[in-house]
């Protein structure tokens, strides 16, 4: 068996195709484990019709993806005891070949002690914009790295890893990161725990690349900054950096921060005269 993790909110078209390629794949011993946050359009009750085998766990619309998370990882530790059962988290926003789940699993089985990132593609652009990455402590940079790397970081819109080593590594923090950066800080504590992060050639994905945060610098507003979808906002990423940062690494990664904030000041200043 895996165990399927996402969180929804009204998307009940998205979520109704990410059903249908569930019921597509050549894995057939697949239980559904969805956080439904608080959707008011029918879709907990569309998953149970076309996806029987499922668990539904309630939210209030206020989870985001850090907090919907930490409910699936807090159902996982009640009820599941075997620990090399493997899980698949992802976002429902994917699109999956029939054969994706079961070349996971077998990769976990592979690989024992590893999280596996599938690399993602934008449906619409072809590119890679998704998988695993590198982190850098010194300043907070990153780059996505191609398929076939082992690094110390990676997406969760789609990662085999096992109960085992979701155990290990522990549930999210979903007041200090609710949504943004949340899979990262996740990623790279299992990283510093000994687990290994990587992405294998040939499991590739695609998704809506428009279907994402608030994080194209040129159209930013101080609402979208504080949002929490942002990955800008102050508050989550000072978070991140406390969390996921060495405390050696600790002073230039935070004076790199102040920089960038300092940067997008005056993007605003900018945007404000020009208004004017």
């Amino acid at each position: 068996m895996v165990y399927v993790v996402t969180s929804v909110h009204n998307r009940y078209q998205i979520t109704e195709r990410f059903v249908a390629c569930l019921n597509r794949q050549t894995y057939a011993d697949i239980y559904l484990l969805l956080v439904d946050d608080g959707s008011t359009d029918g879709t907990a009750d569309m998953v149970r019709r076309e996806f029987p085998r499922c668990e539904i766990i309630r939210g209030n619309g206020n989870l985001w993806w850090g907090g919907a998370l930490h409910q699936a990882y807090l159902w996982l530790k009640a009820h599941e005891k075997d620990l090399s059962v493997p899980v698949l988290i992802t976002n429902d926003d994917v699109s999956y070949g029939d054969d994706y789940i079961e070349k996971g699993v077998r990769l976990l089985k592979k690989y024992p002690g590893t999280m596996i990132a599938g690399s993602g593609y934008g449906m619409k652009s072809g590119k890679q914009l998704d998988g695993i990455f590198y982190h850098n402590f010194k300043d907070g940079t990153g780059r996505l790295l191609p398929p076939g790397k082992q690094s110390n970081c990676a997406s969760t819109r789609s990662l085999f890893l096992t109960v085992g080593d979701w155990m290990k590594t522990g549930g999210m923090h979903p007041v200090l990161l609710p949504h943004y950066a949340a899979d990262f800080e996740f990623t790279i504590r299992a990283w510093r725990k000994g687990i290994r992060i990587c992405s294998v050639k040939g499991l590739t994905y695609q998704f809506d690349e428009d279907a994402t945060g608030e994080n194209d610098y040129g159209r930013l507003t101080l609402r979208k900054m504080f949002s929490k979808r942002s990955g800008c906002n102050p508050f989550y990423r000072l978070s991140f950096v406390l969390l996921s940062t060495p405390p050696r690494y600790l002073p230039s990664h935070l004076a790199h921060q102040l920089g960038r904030y300092g940067k997008k000041l005056g993007v605003f200043r900018k945007i404000i005269k020009n208004r004017g």
